[in-house]
């Protein structure tokens, strides 16, 4: 959904869409690309799926920030 991750403040993510000043575009394969080489699937969409969960995904992300970062620093210590 268009707009899904506005405001988002996760660690070494930055997120593309409509509310920054310029455009961002990513390529997205087609759904019946699954293995490599290049951009592919994969688990593939299909009718009725979308690309992700943008509230998973989030959740994912800190969590790997979080691992691979460590505890982030307050502001001010």
């Amino acid at each position: 959904m268009p707009g899904a991750a506005d405001g988002w403040k996760v660690r070494q993510v930055h997120v593309l869409g409509a509310s920054t000043a310029t455009a961002s575009y990513i390529g997205v394969p087609p759904a019946h690309w699954t293995s490599r080489p290049g951009t592919h699937w994969r688990i593939p969409v299909g009718p009725g799926c979308y690309l992700t969960d943008a509230r998973l995904l989030r959740g994912a992300l800190v969590l790997a920030a979080l691992a691979e970062l460590g505890p982030a620093e307050e502001a001010g210590r």
